[in-house]
């Protein structure tokens, strides 16, 4: 497997990231890594990894549409080496708007008219894993793009899991019919003929988790994943406080330590490591930003078997099928 990785314009350092490729590379030999990144940066080991440098970066603060002038940017050259077919796949732990707007500009659609959307495989307090999308390549959307996603969300779920998901759902203010946006209603109704369709889900259940791939678009989907990452922030704040309020409060705490780590453990975004961009003609995938050695390397093992998987046909596949469905309805 052929894996290129965009280190640059990332939250850490470019170094920080190549510990976790150097940790990959060395367990796993038999893939090529190519290490996309500016001559400022020095590979300890070019037997393991392979540099491509590049004279351009973008930064989290440029606006997404640079990635169409930076063409000799780090982000940039690894699309086109999915385009072209010189990489199997690329991760890039950088500036997200852009590479959803690159991902569409170099290695295009599956079909002209289709929306990308990011897919994440989402913990929950019964360990048990479902997938959010779409999570922020879209501000807007249409009824039938949340159909797309539903097909973009059970190919990454059977990829991950290793069979179809049992109960695909609507992110909605509520479960009773009448409820949610002319949107989120047009979009239940082409959906209702799915034997997997399980109607809408609230925000407050889905880490339980009810259903197995909830649907919406971009901007809410966001919306909850960041208030989802701030509250969890919040609680180890909290718990942090308390610690430091004196030796019965750290007391207590030590003795319901490896009950706390376990149970953060679960919601630890670096379990998977990296999010497909969805609805692409190749492997685009994007790691968090933050990420430290270790979610590098879990991006890496996960994005490698979501190519080996092929995740993009699954993708296909389901499209049809979600379609089908759709056009027969009465």
């Amino acid at each position: 497997m052929k894996i290129a990785l965009d280190l640059m314009g990332a939250d850490q350092p470019a170094g920080v990231l190549l510990e976790g490729v150097y940790r990959y590379a060395r367990d796993h030999r038999e893939d090529e890594l190519l290490a996309l990144i500016t001559k400022d940066e020095v590979l300890r080991d070019t037997d393991l990894i392979k540099p491509v440098y590049c004279e351009e970066v973008i930064k989290q603060e440029d606006p997404p549409t640079v990635v169409l002038k930076k063409r000799r940017s780090s982000m940039c050259i690894g699309l086109e080496m999915v385009a072209d077919g010189s990489a199997d796949g690329v991760i890039s732990f950088g500036n997200t708007g852009a590479l959803v707007i690159g991902g569409v500009a170099y290695v295009k659609r599956l079909e002209n008219h289709m929306r990308p959307a990011i897919c994440i495989a989402m913990p929950s307090v019964s360990s048990e894993t479902w997938v959010l999308v779409d999570a922020g390549a879209n501000a807007e959307a249409d009824p039938e793009d949340l159909v797309d996603f539903a097909a973009y969300g059970s190919a990454y779920f059977r990829s991950l899991q290793g069979h179809s998901p049992r109960k695909v759902a609507i992110l909605n203010v509520g479960k009773e019919d009448h409820k949610g946006s002319k949107l989120i209603q047009d979009a239940s109704k082409l959906m209702k003929r799915m034997p997997e369709y399980a109607g809408f889900v609230e925000p407050d259940e889905i880490l339980l988790p009810t259903v197995d791939v909830v649907v919406t678009w971009g901007l809410l989907g966001n919306v909850f994943l960041k208030t989802a990452e701030g509250v969890l922030d919040i609680v180890k704040t909290v718990v942090k406080n308390i610690s430091e309020q004196g030796i019965r409060q750290k007391l207590g705490l030590g003795l319901i330590k490896n009950d706390l780590t376990g149970a953060f453990k679960k919601f630890d975004y670096r379990s998977y490591g990296v999010s497909p961009i969805l609805g692409l003609t190749g492997n685009v995938l994007k790691g968090h930003g933050k990420s430290d050695p270790e979610a590098v390397y879990n991006a890496l093992r996960t994005g490698k078997l979501l190519m080996e998987r092929d995740t993009i046909g699954s993708v296909k596949e389901e499209l049809i099928r979600w379609r089908e469905k759709r056009s027969s309805r009465s």
